[in-house]
C-alpha cells in the first residue's frame, strides 16, 4: 500500500510542477530566448526527483510513526525549508534572480505539501 502512495505521489508532483510552470514559467520569453520544451531525458529526471522525495518523505513518516494527510502535510511543510535555505543561497551567492528563485521555491511547496498528503494518506 505504501508503494502505491510513492507512485501516486510521485505522479502528482510531476504533474503539478507542469501545471505550475505552464501557468507561471519560471523566466519570461524573448525574442532570444523562445521557450523551449523540456528533452525526454529531463523529463525522465523529473520523475524520478519526484520518486526520491516521495520515499523519502514515506520513509521519515515510518520512520516517526506519523500517518495521517496532517501529518503528510506537515512533514511536507517543514522540509520546505531545505529547498528555500538552497534558493536563498543561490540568489545571495549565485545571483540567481529572487524571482525565479521564488516561483521554484513555491513549485517546492506545493509539490512537498501534495506528496505529504497523499503518501501520508497511504502509510
Amino acid at each position: 500500500m505504501v508503494v502505491g502512495g510513492i507512485l501516486v505521489a510521485t505522479v502528482v508532483a510531476f504533474i503539478s510542477s507542469f501545471a505550475f510552470y505552464s501557468v507561471a514559467p519560471a523566466a519570461p520569453a524573448t525574442a532570444k530566448s523562445p521557450p523551449t520544451r523540456p528533452q525526454a531525458w529531463q523529463i525522465l529526471v523529473e520523475v524520478l526527483r519526484s520518486a526520491v522525495t516521495a520515499t523519502l518523505i514515506t520513509g521519515l513518516l515510518i520512520a516517526g510513526a506519523w500517518s495521517g494527510l496532517a501529518a503528510g502535510m506537515l512533514l511536507g511543510l517543514a522540509l520546505w525549508a531545505l529547498p528555500v535555505v538552497l534558493l536563498t543561497g543561490s540568489v545571495v551567492w549565485e545571483n540567481v534572480p529572487v524571482r525565479g528563485a521564488a516561483l521554484h521555491a513555491a513549485d517546492w511547496l506545493i509539490k512537498l505539501l501534495a506528496i505529504g498528503a497523499i503518501v501520508g494518506a497511504f502509510a
